[in-house]
């Protein structure tokens, strides 16, 4: 909202929405949110903030890094369908760590840390949470139509994932796996040179 409201001069109410931050956020909040400053893609620093906010009022420890400058992603994939499965990696690491704590009774079972990063013009996000110990699923069988860990879900995520992925196989690459109690998911879009080099 606040990206939003700048970019249209509104001036009250961006103060209104800094005021509102500034009552819901301590600093210790605000620092965790600084890789954010980097991202200059308004949908990609949306979605972020978003996901991280949600992390940090359901006390889930995370970290978030970006350490470069990211102005554009390339061009021939849809920036809708790219923040999309950016949510969908996030929602399930979220639910997957609210599902750990519930177990646990502890907050420090749970972990979720992502990264977005650029480099030649490519764009690259990485998100990975722990899991319960002994979960050895296959990536295969979790990106299954209808198929979920959860009771009484229809397990849409990873096959959303999926079909959007379908639509830019040879621009988009993801990958997802299960090793030593962390569950990784990896998406990277690389550009299209032809569309490059005709800029």
């Amino acid at each position: 909202m606040k990206i939003s409201a700048e970019k249209g001069d509104s001036k009250s109410v961006v103060k209104q929405l800094a005021k509102y931050t500034n009552s819901q956020f301590d600093e210790k909040a605000l620092r965790k949110y600084k890789g954010v400053n980097h991202i200059h893609v308004e949908e990609l620093k949306s979605i972020a903030i978003t996901k991280l906010a949600k992390l940090y009022n359901e006390k889930i420890p995370y970290s978030f890094g970006c350490e470069v400058e990211i102005h554009d992603i390339p061009k021939i994939v849809n920036i809708f369908g790219l923040v999309r499965i950016i949510g969908i990696a996030f929602d399930n690491a979220i639910e997957e760590s609210q599902n750990l704590i519930k177990r646990t009774g502890d907050n420090n079972s749970a972990k979720v840390d992502a990264m977005y990063y650029q480099e030649d013009g490519n764009f690259e996000f990485k998100i990975r949470n722990r899991i319960s110990k002994g979960t050895t699923l296959s990536p295969n069988v979790l990106s299954q139509e209808g198929y979920s860990t959860k009771q009484h879900h229809t397990g849409i995520g990873l096959a959303s994932v999926k079909r959007i992925e379908s639509k830019y196989e040879e621009f988009m690459l993801i990958n997802y796996e299960i090793k030593n109690g962390w569950f990784t998911f990896e998406l990277e879009i690389i550009p299209d040179n032809e569309s490059m080099e005709e800029d």
